[in-house]
């Protein structure tokens, strides 16, 4: 599903999504397929969905969780966890997505909800 898919997040507040090619990097790529923007701090992490395509979260230091639908380049769903991520996993089926926080409080999520 994800297999020619990289998923980066930065310091610069950005999740972005490259595509490699199906032979392999023979260049430089400096432009990302997809730059997505909405967090207000660093972003610390980043996670494929697993089974929806084209579907990723990301987490933090703004205290936030963000569902993102990386081919429309928008934010599907945002949770205010209200302190910094440590940790964030979804569940085998992607019906949930677990938030551990530094302040040592875990968050199940229904990006569904």
């Amino acid at each position: 599903m994800h297999d020619n898919c990289l998923a980066t997040c930065s310091d610069d507040k950005s999740v972005k999504m490259w595509i490699v090619p199906d032979d392999g990097i023979k260049e430089n790529i400096i432009k990302a397929d997809s730059d997505m923007k909405g967090h207000s701090k660093k972003v610390i992490l980043v996670k494929w969905h697993p089974s929806a395509d084209k579907t990723l979260a990301s987490s933090s230091a703004d205290g936030t969780v963000k569902i993102w639908d990386i081919q429309n380049e928008n934010t599907t769903m945002s949770y205010d966890i209200g302190d910094q991520p440590w940790a964030t996993e979804w569940n085998g089926d992607g019906s949930a997505i677990a938030a551990i926080t530094k302040g040592k409080k875990m968050h199940i999520l229904d990006p569904r909800a």
